[in-house]
């Protein structure tokens, strides 16, 4: 039942990056597949006592989230 409710909440998340990708016109650059390797690859760091820091974004990826109309992530160190 685990895997049902978890596959099933996955394809709510995909439908709804699909529309927002509808919205923003990203299918003009990007497959869904492609945008979600290029903000996979974003890095985030832990040190001990400290608050997770992210890795550098890059532009595309800047581009992306604001299409999207979503907050980047930034560090709170």
């Amino acid at each position: 039942d685990g895997k049902i409710f978890v596959t099933f909440v996955a394809l709510i998340l995909i439908s709804y990056l699909d529309q927002k990708m509808k919205q923003a016109n990203l299918y003009k650059s990007y497959t869904l597949h492609q945008m979600l390797d290029k903000l996979d690859v974003i890095e985030c760091f832990e040190d001990a006592g400290h608050s997770l820091r992210i890795g550098e974004l890059l532009d595309k990826q800047k581009k992306i989230y604001e299409a999207l109309g979503v907050k980047m992530p930034t560090s709170s160190c």
